[in-house]
């Protein structure tokens, strides 16, 4: 089986705004992107595409030291993985045309790091009511949100 993943842009840290610029090959892909409010941006790690990310299956994530406990690297978001694919939900701000920029509102992703997807927010299929977490997760959660 062969695998072939091509990036559609690449996060652009400006100045004074975070954008996705999308690469000219795919920008009719945006009609109608301007409808959500949020997207899900798919993204490679490509700080970790190397042998010694690629083959760690765990990890101690980051956190309270006392109570993390060490995981396999699909039960955390740890950056080294077997495949080093990251997401944000991110809020859509604007869309420059001109410039072929998706404006938004941040992403945890380095500029230059290549994109590989963007999918539309929806809240009636990507939003879990009462999803459970660890206990030793929630230490890190503060980091995150003031939701638990």
């Amino acid at each position: 089986m062969s695998i072939e993943i091509r990036p559609i842009g690449e996060v652009a840290k400006e100045e004074s705004r975070v954008c996705i610029w999308i690469y000219d090959s795919f920008w009719d892909a945006t009609l109608n992107l301007d409808k959500f409010s949020h997207l899900i941006i798919l993204w490679w790690i490509s700080g970790r595409d190397n042998p010694e990310s690629r083959q760690t299956l765990r990890v101690v994530p980051k956190g309270d030291e006392e109570t993390v406990e060490e995981s396999g690297v699909f039960a955390c978001r740890s950056p080294a993985r077997p495949n080093p694919i990251g997401h944000t939900v991110v809020a859509l701000r604007d869309i420059d045309e001109a410039a072929k920029r998706l404006v938004i509102d941040q992403i945890d992703a380095f500029h230059g790091t290549p994109v590989l997807d963007i999918k539309p927010y929806m809240p009636t299929s990507d939003r879990v009511d009462g999803a459970e977490v660890p206990i030793w997760f929630r230490s890190l959660l503060p980091r995150y949100t003031n939701s638990y």
